[in-house]
Order: structure tokens, then C-alpha cells, then sequence
């Protein structure tokens, strides 16, 4: 079944304004179950006022909390994401503070028969439908919407619902004659502190900077992989806070240029973001880096077995899928020049055809630093290459060792440089 999407809009009301809407629901059942424990005088009854009207507090410190988590300042320039965390573990404690309750009203409680428990059972029942839906809506929310939390409260919520039936029990059992609190206080109190426990382990693990779950990070690794202009994803790494993700991003890029890397750190940073719009900040470390497996383009002369001195002006056009591992070459194809006899341009033609070609790398004798056909192969993002020797086979038994990096001077253990994206 498809998950209900949000639009940026619904987010922004339903983190702002659901946790409140919580707190006044709280109010309300809080007065109707304190007036009922006036009118029947069941201690139970008046307990769970009580721990009504703690979730009151409960529920408007997370809505602090989701307003105050994205804003920034000069000393808190990544916001106060984690201030969620912090009121959601206040939560956690709340609801064990409740399954404490419930034992001690239960089994310390003074032993009294309310009066007018119809009423009493009224107020209950009408206490836990409005837990019910209400905390089932805001659980919801919370996930739609990323934020713990909301999440959290509405966990609360639904928690009362069983703290509430140990009431029920007891005012049905004082209607009929028995005393069946004891093992049912047993029971919620079981399902209440599991519910606190997984609340507090849950945004503990966030507080400390756990890493992000094992599936996340291949899934972001997997779509990294797939981007043009990325050669290698060597680590991604990142961590919740609050509602948001940072990420740590270490790849290879098959780019020279620095204006080049910015535009594919720029991309990547827009897809991530499309893809998982709680990603807020992303730091990206790069380096330029061929792939193992290179597509290459020789002018060549001869047959394809020596190197031509020219580029645009050769006779032919070898291609070859080298192996940088093993330094081997398969897949080797020699064909005629197909822009030898252009009057003009030839070279800017051949170079943009070997990009069309999914070209990795080119080289040949002719130095094309400076010129319109190197310039051109640097600006679409191929390696060009210079090689002194004319002989194919001798330049094939080292590729990068034996020719030389006209753009950058790079080499495979290129320098790495860092980026911030932010917004």
C-alpha cells in the first residue's frame, strides 16, 4: 500500500500546529476525567487526570521543540534538530512514569467503591476513543512528516489508551462485584514501559551519532553509483538529527575542472534531496580518479598501430576498452576518420563525436594544450592525454603511466577537495 505523500505546506502545518492541537485534546480529557473522579470518587479515575494532564506538558515541549528545531544561528549554524531527540527521550521517561502510576494507584491505591460508575465507565470509554484516533493520527503525522517528536507524542497517546482500560477494568469490576485491577495494572504496565523503553533507545541512538541504518546507506550508495560523471563511490556515511540527515559523501569524479565538480556536487545534492527531502546538509569530498575500465580514442595511422602526430588530420580512429587492473585490451576497433577530409573544424567535429561515443580518455602525439579539439574534450569532461611514442602497442602496456595528463596534470591519486552544500 502506497504511503500518503505531503506537500511542503502540509508538512510545515502539521509540524507546527498537530502537537499543539495534542496538548488541547489533552486539557479536554484531563477536566472530564478530573470531573468525573470528583462526582464517582474513583481514585482511579482521578489518577488518570493526573497523567492526562502530564501530557498536556509532555505535548507542548515537543511543540517548542518542532518550532525551535530549524532555526539557525551564528553559533548553532545547524539548527536545534536535536532538541526533538531531547524531547522526545522527556517523553520516553513520561510514559514509564505512567506505567508507575498505574501500579501504584492499582496496588497502593486506598480501597474505596466509587459511586455512580456508569457515569465513571462513560468518561472512559469516551477518553479512549478520542486516545485512540488521536494518537493513531499523530504517530502518522510523525512519519509523514519525519519527526520524531510528533511521533513520539502520539505514541504517548495511544499508550493511554491501555492505562485508561486499567481504570475501565477496575470501575467495571467494582460495578459487578470484582476485583480484576491487580493483573490487568500487570499487563499495561508490561506494554507501557516497552513502549517508554523503545522511545528512549530510539533518540538515545540519535543523541550519540548513530550512523545511519545499513539499507539507507546502500540505497543513497546505489544512486550515487548511477549519476553521470561519478567514477567511484568509495564511502558514504551520515547520522540523524532530529528530523534531518546529514550526510558524508566520498566519491571519484571523472572531471578536471573545478567548475565541473561544482555542478556534478550541485546535481548530486538536488537528486538526494528529491529523493529523501529530510537530507539537509551534504559534505562532499571528491577526487578526480578514471574508472577501472576505460573506453579510449587514438588517432591513429597504419592499420591502427602507430600513433598518429595529428588529431583532427589522421587517417583513422582506433577504439579500445583498456583494463586499468590488469592492463589489458579487448574490444579494439580501427576505422577510418570520419572528419579527415572537413575543410574546417575537423578537429572540434572528431573531438565531439568521440564524446558521443562515451569516450573516457583520448590521447595522441599532438600536444592539445591550448587548442580548440583539446579544450573542447576538457570542457565535456574526457581525460586528454599526450604520448611521446608512436608505437600503440608500447603505449598499451601502461596507458597512464606512459602518457601524460594535458588538463590538471592529474594522476590516479589526484588531490581531493572538499565541498559544503548547505541549501
Amino acid at each position: 500500500m502506497n504511503q500518503k505523500k505531503l506537500t511542503t505546506e502540509q508538512k510545515e502545518f502539521r509540524r507546527k500546529w498537530v502537537v499543539l492541537f495534542s496538548a488541547l485534546e489533552s486539557v479536554l480529557e484531563s477536566a472530564l476525567k478530573f470531573g468525573a473522579a470528583l462526582y464517582t470518587g474513583s481514585a482511579g479515575l482521578l489518577a488518570d487526570s493526573i497523567h492526562s494532564a502530564a501530557d498536556v506538558a509532555g505535548s507542548l515541549m515537543v511543540w517548542v521543540g518542532v518550532r525551535l528545531a530549524p532555526l539557525k544561528f551564528k553559533h548553532f549554524p545547524f539548527g536545534f534538530y536535536k532538541i526533538e531527540n531531547l524531547l522526545a527521550l522527556t517523553i520516553g521517561f513520561a510514559i514509564l512514569y505512567g506505567a508507575y502510576e498505574v501500579l501504584r494507584v492499582v496496588f497502593l491505591g486506598a480501597v474505596s467503591v466509587p459511586k455512580n460508575i456508569p457515569v465513571g465507565i462513560g468518561i472512559v470509554l469516551i477518553g479512549m476513543v478520542m486516545d485512540f484516533f488521536w494518537g493513531r493520527f499523530e504517530v502518522q503525522s510523525g512519519r509523514l512528516i519525519n519527526s520524531p517528536g510528533v511521533e513520539a507524542s502520539g505514541q504517548h497517546t495511544l499508550s493511554d489508551v491501555f492505562s485508561s482500560a486499567v481504570v475501565l477494568i477496575g470501575l467495571v469490576g467494582s460495578y459487578f462485584g470484582f476485583n480484576l485491577d491487580r493483573w490487568a495494572a500487570l499487563f499495561v504496565a508490561i506494554i507501557i514501559t516497552k513502549v517508554g523503553l523503545t522511545i528512549i533507545w530510539d533518540n538515545l541512538k540519535v543523541l550519540l551519532d548513530i550512523s545511519l541504518a545499513p539499507e539507507k546507506i546502500a540505497s543513497i550508495s546505489r544512486l550515487l553509483a548511477k549519476q553521470p560523471g561519478i567514477t567511484q563511490v568509495k564511502a558514504v556515511t551520515g547520522r540523524n538529527s532530529g528530523s534531518f540527515m546529514f550526510l558524508h559523501l566520498d566519491i571519484g569524479v571523472k572531471f578536471y575542472d573545478i567548475q565541473q565538480a561544482n555542478k556534478i556536487v550541485a546535481y548530486l545534492k538536488e537528486t538526494l534531496k528529491r529523493d529523501d527531502p529530510s537530507i539537509d546538509m551534504i559534505f562532499v569530498q571528491h577526487a578526480h580518479e578514471l574508472p577501472s575500465i576505460l573506453t579510449i580514442f587514438i588517432p591513429t595511422e597504419e592499420d591502427g598501430r602507430r600513433v598518429s602526430p595529428h588529431f583532427g588530420k589522421s587517417s583513422q580512429l582506433t577504439k579500445i576498452t583498456y583494463n586499468q587492473g590488469d592492463r589489458t585490451c579487448t574490444n579494439v576497433c580501427t576505422k577510418p576518420n570520419p572528419f579527415r577530409h572537413e575543410g574546417k573544424q575537423r578537429g572540434i567535429k572528431l573531438a565531439e563525436y568521440i564524446y558521443e561515443q562515451k569516450a573516457v580518455s583520448v590521447c595522441c602525439r599532438e600536444d592539445l594544450t591550448g587548442k580548440g579539439p583539446g579544450l573542447r574534450l576538457h570542457q565535456l569532461g574526457v581525460d586528454v592525454r599526450h604520448a611521446d611514442t608512436e608505437d600503440l602497442e608500447e603505449l598499451l602496456k601502461d596507458y597512464v603511466q606512459k602518457s601524460t595528463a594535458l588538463f590538471g596534470k592529474q594522476t590516479p591519486s589526484a588531490k581531493k577537495t572538499k565541498f559544503c552544500e548547505t541549501e
